[in-house]
């Protein structure tokens, strides 16, 4: 049997999806975790200055044993690793949440923008939360390479692509599970619609909302996240985004998920409202086609514009949706169960922490 590692866990961005992962795998990892943390506030000033305060931290107060790093893309290793050269003895893992690499056509020349690209070459693995994450950045980096010419001589995509893996992140149903269980199934709102502002196209919320009201349709519309350039006149119940019990509530009154995110590597809140009940309207673009079943990727995925947007909506409230598709939703969410993703990422660092000779990689998941 492997014994318990310690593993340190530094997360310069504390919040929203990142903080419900990493508290996640905590809980139900078998091995010991220490986490130091840092609230969400600008990931430039983290990608700039976390390395240094953690390692100040360190420095001054850390007797622990460490078998692991763990941290996130937040998180300049490189820099961490220039202050406290020992941790380069150990195995280390970053996960990668997002990605701030510019885009493929980009020709901007800021000098954050090779901070991911140092952070991943610094790391033993590199880890991502969806397969369209993983080969984003795979072609952000490349195309980065490509445009500084110095870097060629030691070109680092041989070993990041060897070194990248999908690791899916734990999301814990067991609120759901309990919501039921206090008060059994409420009352299903057809024309409920539940709503994750953060990183989310407002502009297009606003224009197919707004059409839908024009037309006579009833909302009853539920919003998690920044509201200041939400329709007012749009009537709406507000959460905050830090009460997850209100949330689960929300998405197991609501007849439908919407999202209007633009291309995202992950969407945890989607996750929980589709094993919730709800029925998703999401953009065709990012993650999406890797967590909606494809037998009705037509009926829920829309193009980005608030006609299509529109369309997909009405079509939820007055079209029969398609059946039989269960099966495979429950396959997509039971990559999601804390189990089964906690012990995936459990048995990976205990083959990080093997000897060089023993290690095996992982199954190749990039078909």
């Amino acid at each position: 049997m492997a014994r318990q590692l310690d593993i340190l866990a530094l997360e310069p961005f504390y919040g929203g999806g990142r903080r419900n992962m990493l508290e996640t795998l905590v809980h139900y990892s078998k091995h010991r975790w220490t986490v130091l943390k840092l609230p969400p506030r600008r990931i430039e000033r983290r990608l700039t200055a976390a390395a240094h305060w953690f390692a100040e931290q360190l420095t001054r107060h850390w007797v622990g044993r460490v078998d692991l790093l763990f941290t996130s893309e937040a998180m300049n290793l490189a820099d961490l690793y220039r202050l406290m050269p020992q941790l380069m003895k150990k195995p280390s893992v970053v996960y990668f949440h997002d990605n701030q690499l510019p885009h493929p056509s980009s020709t901007s020349d800021s000098p954050l923008e090779m901070a991911n690209l140092n952070t991943a070459t610094a790391a033993t693995e590199i880890w991502f939360n969806s397969m369209f994450h993983l080969r984003d950045f795979l072609a952000r980096a490349s195309a980065l390479v490509n445009r500084h010419p110095e870097l060629l001589s030691h070109n680092p995509m041989p070993s990041l692509n060897g070194k990248s893996h999908l690791m899916r992140p734990p999301v814990d149903f067991t609120p759901i599970q309990e919501a039921l269980m206090r008060s059994g199934q409420v009352a299903r709102k057809k024309r409920g619609i539940f709503v994750d502002t953060r990183d989310a196209n407002v502009q297009l919320l606003n224009a197919a909302l707004g059409t839908i009201l024009r037309r006579g349709e009833k909302l009853d519309l539920t919003t998690v996240g920044p509201v200041e350039d939400l329709d007012q006149t749009l009537s709406r119940t507000t959460l905050p985004e830090n009460d997850e019990a209100a949330h689960v509530k929300a998405m197991l009154a609501s007849g439908i998920f919407l999202s209007t995110k633009n291309a995202p590597a992950a969407d945890y809140r989607g996750i929980r409202a589709m094993a919730a009940g709800c029925w998703p309207i999401v953009p065709a673009t990012g993650v999406y086609p890797e967590l909606i079943p494809s037998k009705i990727h037509a009926a829920t995925m829309h193009d980005g514009t608030p006609h299509g947007l529109t369309g997909k909506l009405q079509d939820a409230w007055h079209v029969e949706q398609p059946v039989g598709y269960e099966d495979e939703l429950a396959d997509i969410l039971g990559q999601f169960d804390p189990m089964t993703a906690c012990t995936a990422m459990d048995d990976r660092v205990e083959q990080l922490c093997k000897p060089t000779a023993q290690r095996t990689q992982p199954a190749d998941t990039r078909r």
